[in-house]
């Protein structure tokens, strides 16, 4: 009798640290904290917002991404610096050295990968994304624009470049297959779970891949080309052209270098523009504006019914976007009573961010139809131990940790929310001297005015972050004329 109550004792006691265990190791931020920055972000309250993203640096899992979260709110905060030290810290756990030079290092990708059997992904060490990999090195060279160094932006920019070529040649095929290779339990289920997901398919559409940026490359061929570099500024335009297909800035730079620097490809690219020859030239003097829009959408937890083995259907976790595709915001740019015209989207982030779900879900299904199959294995083992003490003690454990895991897990719905949903662009030749920029929302009405100072031979770069509260602006010289950096906040085009 001491014998069994001494082993229902230790039984007891194994069960509850498995079962604190999953719970202390499933502890994450729940959206209601994004929210809350979100909401600090909005109303200038950047130490509360501090405080939370080093909060996520600060644990176990998330590391990585509480390095993008500082450095977002940093720069949104003005503090350029402070920015870019957290910026490079997350860029280098990605961007790697070895004795051959550059490497990228994205981590697993492919559907077969099933670490962490026993508990959810929240206990997986947050690996950066190339969409959010690309976006903190497009940022970084913001930054440097910023701080006035023209020098260690066009670096970024060249890492930039290395980045994309290599996403494309390494993370591309390993992705471009999907779900193909699952079979068994893994087909089914990932099936089941792609029918969940239809509702995602017009945000798909905006954008090929998560891992390429056409904002990025944009800013890259601006910074070749004012380093002299005509012919990497072109690929660069190009590149950007292709992911940004309607976009009238890219499409007019691509063609004013390739009038130059690929002549026999130019007149075929001109016949199917509807571009005027005499719109592809460009200043010495310059202003390039990009307006952010709002926050990015947010993924969810949702439970999704798997028939497994033949057994009724287990409920499983699955991280899924609710938010329909974002439309952007007609803004409408005029300067000192003249008509500049139109701002184009150049990134949708939104749409970045579902095709980098859509790609890691078959490893997402994988780990989870893993899981499922071994708790079932576990509980069919414990079945068939027989009536004694210890084969009843353990059907109880099994079944218990069985339910604590269906209560308990959740899915992973990690990302970097500070994100904007939309980047739009416009750049246009300008005279130098000071100028009273007025955006306006076309939708609702909403203007804003933005004072400029512009220098003779000066690439002026205006950065205006609306975040549906209070819109940062920063004005930065991109080729280190003109007036230092200026940073203020102002009103909102997004409200009505």
């Amino acid at each position: 009798m001491g014998n069994t109550i001494h082993r229902n004792r230790n039984a007891f006691f194994t069960l509850t640290a498995m079962l604190v265990g999953m719970c202390l190791a499933g502890c994450v931020s729940p959206n209601v904290a994004v929210d809350r920055a979100r909401h600090d972000l909005r109303s200038e309250n950047y130490l509360a917002a501090q405080s939370w993203a080093n909060g996520i640096k600060s644990s176990v899992f998330s590391k990585e991404l509480g390095l993008l979260e500082l450095g977002r709110v940093h720069m949104l905060s003005g503090d350029f610096e402070a920015s870019a030290v957290a910026f490079d810290q997350a860029i280098e756990t990605v961007l790697q050295k070895d004795e051959f030079g550059p490497v990228i290092n994205i981590g697993d990708v492919s559907w077969n990968v099933v670490a962490g059997t026993l508990t959810d992904d929240r206990t997986r060490n947050y690996r950066i994304p190339p969409y959010e990999f690309i976006q903190a090195l497009n940022y970084q060279m913001w930054n440097y624009i910023f701080l006035g160094k023209p020098d260690a932006a066009r670096v970024e920019a060249r890492r930039t470049r290395f980045a994309q070529d290599a996403l494309a040649e390494k993370y591309g095929p390993m992705v471009q297959g999907g779900s193909a290779g699952m079979t068994g339990s893994n087909a089914g289920a990932m099936y089941i779970v792609d029918s969940r997901m239809t509702a995602m398919a017009p945000v798909l559409e905006k954008t090929r891949s998560s891992y390429e940026n056409g904002l990025a490359w944009y800013f890259c061929g601006i910074l070749f080309e004012l380093d002299g570099d005509a012919s990497n500024a072109r690929i660069a335009y190009q590149k950007a052209w292709e992911l940004l297909p309607g976009n009238p800035y890219a499409e007019r730079d691509m063609l004013r270098l390739a009038r130059t620097e690929a002549p026999h490809t130019f007149n075929d690219l001109m016949s199917r523009s509807r571009l005027p020859p005499e719109s592809l030239s460009r200043s010495q003097t310059e202003i390039v504006l990009v307006v952010e829009e709002g926050f990015i959408a947010q993924r969810y937890s949702v439970k999704v019914p798997l028939p497994l083995l033949g057994t009724s259907a287990t409920s499983v976790d699955f991280p899924m976007y609710h938010d329909g595709y974002y439309l952007p915001a007609p803004l409408h740019l005029s300067s000192s009573a003249a008509d500049t015209g139109m701002l184009s989207p150049a990134l949708f982030l939104q749409s970045l961010a579902y095709q980098d779900l859509k790609e890691k879900m078959p490893g997402i299904v994988a780990r989870n139809v893993t899981r499922v199959l071994t708790r079932v294995a576990a509980q069919q083992v414990a079945n068939h131990a027989g009536n004694s003490d210890v084969a009843t003690i353990l059907k109880a454990c099994v079944w218990m940790f069985n339910l604590g895991s269906a209560i308990i897990n959740k899915a992973d719905t990690r990302a970097w929310y500070t994100l904007p949903m939309v980047a739009h662009i416009y750049r246009g030749n300008a005279s130098p001297g000071a100028y009273a920029l007025t955006l306006r929302n076309q939708a609702n009405g909403q203007t804003v005015t933005l004072p400029v100072t512009v220098a003779e031979g000066e690439t002026r770069f205006v950065w205006v972050g609306d975040l549906a509260g209070r819109s940062r602006v920063v004005t930065a010289s991109m080729n280190g004329k003109g007036a230092p950096t200026t940073y203020t906040a102002i009103g909102s085009l997004l409200w009505h």
